[in-house]
């Protein structure tokens, strides 16, 4: 009887954040398609969660689930790196250097190391450009998901880097009456009036941090959190809403992502909400990627300042504009044909932009503002290169 494929998936984190499991759960379809004979692990706060979830394996994360994770690196016949945004450090200096020795671990233990669809950048530090160095030159192939993280990452590797977007687009949504259903359940007003998604997260000004902003909350206030724009931030998204909602009425539909403390991107929600004059709205929380695509298609607009809530509308043919905290933004943005619709928010934060990004919700619902984004070329880029990867006899 011949072997199964062993395929490890090292990955961001799909326990708490709904756009690291978008990634994961399309990263598995798309393997299942490559390669049907595929065994699957993947590492989880909640192994048990996760294998029923995805039908996969599932082993711990953290220190406590080392051993069981490098037992899992020597068995594979492959270990995919990504995707989502791994390799930067404008969160923290440690991060790249962490993804680095989980690259090698892997080169050393299982031989064939592949990177899939990675963001890459910003990597400011001389010290994060050395440790990206070394992953990329543990891996066999180099993928990334977007031009901007090209730009950063071809010049760390002497082989050739593939541009791979991101596996969220080839997610499977939930079917549409159940999204229908859903929705009616939650009190959504169906009633002909354009329906606006909202994704957006707390303003964290840039700047250079040793410990990850994920670890550092869980013992000190971040000081970003009382930073003028941080506070300003809602403040400002509700008189854009309600600027447009006054010319063209909608319900707007806050969908927060990342729920975990150190982000609650459902606070932000909160606090716009309550400043809403004009325009209707409510607040959203779906765990499930699947069917937060489906109500992504459900929607007339997002506009987005989540990375994964705007690739999951995209991916639906949903017309989108963006608030960019980063370069990834741009990336995908440019990747879509629709770079003119992105606002930088640290910018916006500042104040004075509310009655452009009105105008552009307004252009936007009423079809004047050009094509809905067209990601069908993007889908076949990334099986592609699944075929040829997977497709390898081990």
């Amino acid at each position: 009887m011949k072997e199964p494929f062993h395929l490890l998936v090292i990955a961001g984190d799909a326990d708490g954040n709904l756009g690291d499991r978008a990634i994961l759960f399309g990263l598995c379809r798309l393997i299942r398609e490559s390669r049907p004979d595929a065994r699957i692990t993947v590492v989880s706060a909640d192994p048990g969660r996760m294998a029923r979830d995805l039908g996969v394996e599932a082993i711990p994360k953290g220190p406590g689930g080392l051993p069981a994770q490098l037992r899992a690196m020597a068995k594979a016949d492959l270990v995919l790196c990504g995707g989502g945004g791994l390799f930067q450090d404008d969160d923290s200096l440690v991060k790249m250097p962490y993804w680095a020795l989980r690259v090698l671990a892997a080169r050393l233990l299982a031989g064939r190391v592949v990177g899939f669809a990675l963001g890459v950048g910003p990597l400011e530090a001389r010290s994060s450009r050395l440790a990206a160095r070394l992953a990329f030159a543990c891996m066999e192939r180099v993928s990334v998901r977007d031009r901007e993280a090209l730009a950063v990452a071809q010049p760390l590797s002497r082989k050739p880097v593939d541009l791979v977007p991101d596996t969220a687009l080839l997610l499977e949504p939930a079917p549409p009456a159940a999204v229908e259903a859903w929705l009616r359940g939650q009190g959504v007003p169906l009633d002909g009036r354009p329906l606006v998604g909202v994704a957006v997260r707390r303003w964290f000004p840039p700047r250079r941090r040793l410990v990850p902003n994920q670890i550092s909350a869980r013992f000190v206030k971040p000081k970003e959190a009382d930073a003028p724009e941080a506070a300003r931030l809602p403040r400002l998204i509700a008189r854009a809403l309600d600027a447009a909602a006054a010319r063209r009425p909608f319900h707007a539909l806050f969908l927060p992502t990342y729920l975990l403390p150190h982000e609650a991107d459902d606070r932000v929600a909160e606090a716009a909400l309550a400043e809403m004059r004009v325009a209707t709205g409510q607040i959203l929380r779906l765990g499930d990627p699947a069917l937060y695509k489906g109500v992504a298609g459900r929607l007339d607009l997002l506009v987005g300042g989540r990375m994964h809530p705007t690739i999951l509308a995209a991916g639906m043919g949903t017309p989108v504009i963006g608030l960019a905290y980063n370069m990834k933004f741009k990336g995908f943005f440019d990747l879509i044909g629709q770079g003119e619709r992105l606002f930088d928010v640290a910018g916006f934060a500042r104040g004075g932009q509310e009655e452009a990004l009105a105008e552009r919700i307004v252009a936007a619902l009423d079809g004047t503002a050009g094509n809905a984004p067209d990601t069908g070329a993007l889908d076949g880029r990334i099986r592609g290169f699944a075929r040829d990867v997977l497709g390898r006899a081990a």
